[in-house]
């Protein structure tokens, strides 16, 4: 498991991906937004336990020890589908049949 990577404004981005951001944020920029990629829906339950749920623990040992107890892919998933503002658009070719699971992009409107 690992953190999802933050694209760069600036980087360039797929055709397929540079559509559905039109389609979905109309008149957004891509300033405006934060595009994550992740390899799998397990990755963005780790990275929010990892990066907001142990930094906000007094004494996060104890924390450490829940971790093999919870499921980062259900974790993961209600994340995801909580941001009702958010897109997600799966990396695969038109005719490839995607899994449920990514690789995929996570993209949100930036906090204000």
């Amino acid at each position: 498991m690992k953190s999802g990577v933050l694209l760069s404004p600036t980087q360039a981005l797929p055709e397929r991906l540079q559509q559905a951001i039109q389609n979905r944020f109309p008149g957004k920029e891509i300033q405006d937004l934060s595009i994550r990629y992740y390899e799998s829906v397990e990755d963005v339950g780790y990275e929010f336990y990892m990066e907001t749920v142990l930094p906000t623990c007094a004494d996060p040992r104890p924390a450490h020890y829940l971790a093999p107890f919870i499921s980062f892919v259900r974790l993961g998933e209600a994340l995801i589908l909580d941001r009702e503002d958010g897109l997600l658009v799966y990396e695969t070719d038109q005719d490839d049949l995607c899994t449920e699971t990514g690789p995929f992009w996570f993209i949100t409107p930036k906090a204000t």
